[in-house]
C-alpha cells in the first residue's frame, strides 16, 4: 500500500515540474526579451526626437519657449512608456505564477478524484474484507452453512418484518436439519404474508423430513392446501416426486417432476432435476425384467390422464344443423381454477358425430397447462355456428363439470343446449 502511494506521487511530481519548467523558463524569458527590446526602441526614438527638436531651436524654426515646451512633453511621454514597462513586467510575473499554480491544483485533484471513484481505493482501503472473502472461500460446506445461518439470524434479529430474510432462514434451517426451527420460521413469514403455495411447499418438506420421510394427515393437509392454491408449485410437487420414488411409484415420480421441469420456474436446478426424471425412468423399465421397457412404458402410460368421451347430438340439434353447412366442434378440459386455457382439445366435424374421442396430455396447448397438472376438470362440446374457439351466443354446447382428471369410466356428453 505504501508502495503505491509513493509511486502515485512520483508521478505527480513528475508533472508538477514538467508544468513548472515550462512557465518559469522560456515564457519568462521570452517575456523578459521583448520588455527589453521596447524599453530600448522608445529610449532610441526619444533621442531622435529630442536631436530633431534641437536642430529646430539653433535654425529658429521654433522658439526657446516652444522648444522647453516639446522637450517636457517628451520627457513626459518616455517616463510613461517605462512607467507602463516596469508594469507589464511585474503584471507578467504575477500572471505566470497563477498558471501553473492553477494547473498543479488540477493535475492533484483529478488524479485523486478519478481514483477514488474510477480506480481501486475501496478493495485497497478494506483489506479486512478482502481477507474475510478469501477466508470464506476455502471453508468447507458445513462451516459455510454455520456462517449463513448466524447471518440470517442477525439479519432477522434486526428486522423481524424481513419476510424474505425469514424464509430464507426456514430454507437454511431445512439444509442444517434443523425442522422445528424451519417450520417455526414458514409459519412466521406466513404470519406477514399470508398463506402461499411457495412458503406451504417447503413447510410440508420440512415436515416431512421431520417425520422420517413419511406422509402423514398432518403433512397431507399442507400439501393439499399448496396445491388448491397453485397446482404447479415446485417444492409441492418436488416433495412428491421424492416420496412417490421412495415408495417405488416411478411413474409418478415421473408425473411430478415433470410438472416442475415443465413449468419454467426460475431458481430451479433443471440438470439435477431432469437427471431425477431419468433414473425414475431407468427404475421403471427396469422394475419388470421380462418386459423391461414395455412394462415401464405401459406403467408410465397407465398413470397418466385418458378421459374417454361419447359425444353425440340431441334431435332438435341436428335438423337445425342438417339445412345448413357442416359445422365445427370443440370438445376440450379446461381446470375447475385458474387459466381458462384448454389442458387438452380436439376439432371435429358435426358430420363425425357421433363419435368417442380421448384426451390426454398430448393434446395441450403449452408444456406447462396439461391434464397431469391439475386433479379435477370441466369438459366441454361446443357446436361452433360462427367457426370460431369458444361458446358463444347461438352455439350448442354439452359440459361436465368437476370431472376427476383420472376417470377411466366412458363420459357420454350430448350437445342439446343453446346458448342464449
Amino acid at each position: 500500500m505504501t508502495t503505491f502511494w509513493l509511486a502515485v506521487l512520483s508521478l505527480i511530481v513528475i508533472a508538477l515540474i514538467i508544468v513548472w519548467r515550462i512557465f518559469s523558463s522560456s515564457k519568462n524569458t521570452i517575456g523578459a526579451e521583448n520588455l527589453n527590446i521596447r524599453q530600448e526602441t522608445n529610449v532610441t526614438l526619444y533621442h531622435e526626437h529630442l536631436s530633431l527638436l534641437e536642430n529646430d531651436l539653433a535654425e529658429g524654426s521654433i522658439g526657446q519657449d516652444s522648444y522647453l515646451q516639446l522637450k517636457a512633453e517628451l520627457d513626459k511621454t518616455l517616463l510613461q512608456d517605462a512607467t507602463l514597462s516596469k508594469s507589464s513586467r511585474v503584471e507578467k510575473q504575477q500572471t505566470s505564477w497563477l498558471w501553473p499554480l492553477g494547473i498543479a491544483l488540477a493535475v492533484v485533484s483529478f488524479s485523486l478524484y478519478t481514483y477514488m471513484n474510477l480506480g481501486s481505493y475501496a478493495q485497497l482501503s478494506s483489506p479486512v474484507l478482502s481477507n474475510e472473502n478469501n477466508a470464506q472461500s476455502e471453508l468447507a460446506p458445513e462451516q459455510m452453512l454455520v456462517r449463513r445461518l448466524q447471518k440470517l439470524q442477525r439479519e432477522v434479529k434486526d428486522d423481524p418484518s424481513n419476510s424474505q430474510a425469514l424464509f430464507s432462514l426456514g430454507q437454511a434451517y431445512i439444509s442444517a436439519g434443523e425442522f422445528d426451527n424451519a417450520i417455526e420460521a414458514f409459519d412466521g413469514v406466513m404470519k406477514q404474508v399470508g398463506e402461499h403455495a411457495e412458503l406451504l411447499g417447503p413447510k410440508a418438506q420440512a415436515m416431512y423430513y421431520k417425520n422420517n420421510q413419511q406422509l402423514s394427515s398432518d403433512i397431507q393437509a399442507v400439501i393439499d392446501k399448496a396445491l388448491v392454491l397453485n397446482p404447479l408449485d415446485a417444492s409441492t410437487n418436488i416433495l412428491l416426486g421424492m416420496d412417490s420414488f421412495t415408495k417405488r411409484k416411478f411413474a409418478k415420480a415421473v408425473q411430478y417432476w415433470e410438472v416442475v421441469l415443465n413449468s419454467d420456474r426460475p431458481g430451479i436446478s433443471t440438470q439435477a432435476l431432469a437427471g431425477a426424471v431419468e433414473e425414475a425412468k431407468n427404475q421403471l423399465r427396469l422394475s419388470n425384467k421380462n418386459t423391461a421397457s414395455g412394462a415401464g412404458s405401459a406403467e408410465l402410460e397407465a398413470n397418466l390422464p385418458h378421459l374417454t368421451i361419447e359425444v353425440s347430438l340431441a334431435a332438435n340439434v341436428q335438423e337445425q344443423l342438417i339445412k345448413g353447412e357442416d359445422k365445427t366442434v370443440y370438445i376440450y378440459a379446461i381446470a375447475t381454477e385458474g387459466p381458462r386455457m384448454p389442458l387438452a382439445a380436439v376439432k371435429i366435424k358435426a358430420s363425425d358425430l357421433p363419435l368417442s374421442i380421448v384426451l390426454d396430455d398430448s393434446q395441450a396447448m403449452t408444456p406447462q397447462m396439461r391434464l397431469s397438472s391439475v386433479d379435477k376438470v370441466h369438459i366441454y362440446a361446443v357446436v361452433s355456428m360462427q367457426g370460431s374457439v369458444g361458446i358463444k351466443s347461438g352455439d350448442f354446447k354439452a359440459e361436465a363439470l368437476n370431472v376427476d382428471a383420472m376417470e377411466k369410466s366412458l363420459i357420454t356428453m350430448k350437445i342439446s343446449v343453446q346458448v342464449p
